[in-house]
């Protein structure tokens, strides 16, 4: 059976190839080219209200979310990422980070936190109302302590505007979860008519939580998976209400948390899908529209 399904899932990719979805990350790399340079003609970084960055950090998240004068950073990776974090945003000459939103606790989102704050300038850290006895935790508290810097742990949900960008960043609804991930903040970027959401590591039960909040409801043009491309049963409901264009899934070179039910959910959403291990993504907004370049 598990082969058979195989090659109905390879079937169905081929017709919608052939039907003129391009896939970029599952396709023959003439085809990826044709649809980077497609997005790439359509905005210059001059014209863009947002860009947002994707780093090739492997199994894990980092992005980095920038409009005309402000920064935001989603999540910090892991502790041996620090140089790949801090030589972006030096090459971007970014002194300082408005928001740090840190999704959850774990050690491939957190890992470089106590270090960013300690090289970089941060108004605010933004982070679920969870405790976790880790190395990475400890030393993140231990330079929040240090540096004094503004902390939000949040059992709401809480929003900020940074010039035309909005951010609402979704809050657990529970104070309790067996599994760490469902603590992740999920947060969602609107610029102009251009929506993105950035799912943490949420599963089934979280994401359950965030479909039944107004953020839920929208459409979002551009989704980051949740938990580096583990599948869970909400997530084709987020599907059918968010229709994203673009997903991007942040993983690691062998893929291994990317399931065969995500990949069929994928091809069958007719969306473009983009991998961090294939390099670093840059997205780029001006409000209306939205360019990928990888």
């Amino acid at each position: 059976m598990k082969k058979l399904w195989r090659y109905c899932v390879i079937l169905a990719g081929i017709v919608l190839l052939l039907s003129g979805c391009a896939k970029a990350g599952g396709q023959p790399e003439k085809d990826r080219a044709a649809v980077l340079a497609d997005t790439a003609e359509n905005l210059s970084e001059t014209d863009s209200v947002l860009r947002m960055t994707f780093l090739d950090t492997g199994k894990s998240d980092c992005i980095i979310i920038e409009t005309k004068g402000h920064v935001v950073v989603n999540d910090a990776a892991d502790a041996d990422d620090a140089d790949m974090i801090c030589k972006y945003l030096d090459n971007r000459r970014i002194e300082q980070i408005d928001y740090l939103i840190l999704s959850h606790f774990d050690k491939d989102h957190i890992g470089s936190a106590a270090w960013l704050l300690s090289q970089y300038k941060v108004g605010c850290v933004l982070m679920p109302d969870q405790e976790k006895e880790s190395e990475s935790y400890l030393a993140l508290m231990d330079v929040l302590a240090q540096t004094d810097t503004e902390t939000r742990r949040l059992v709401e949900d809480y929003e900020f505007i940074l010039e035309d960008v909005a951010f609402a960043v979704d809050a657990p609804d529970e104070d309790a979860y067996e599994d760490d991930n469902n603590y992740s903040l999920i947060t969602a970027v609107s610029c102009g008519e251009v929506r993105f959401l950035l799912m943490g590591d949420a599963l089934k039960k979280r994401t359950g939580e965030f479909l039944e909040s107004d953020a839920g409801e929208a459409r979002y043009d551009l989704i980051k998976m949740p938990h580096h491309g583990d599948y869970n049963k909400k997530l084709s409901e987020l599907f059918e209400t968010a229709m994203p264009d673009y997903v991007i899934l942040t993983a690691g070179k062998e893929r291994e948390r990317v399931e065969d039910k995500t990949i069929e959910l994928l091809i069958k959403s007719g969306c473009r899908v983009f991998y961090t291990d294939e390099g670093t993504i840059t997205v780029l907004s001006d409000g209306r529209t939205v360019t990928l370049m990888q």
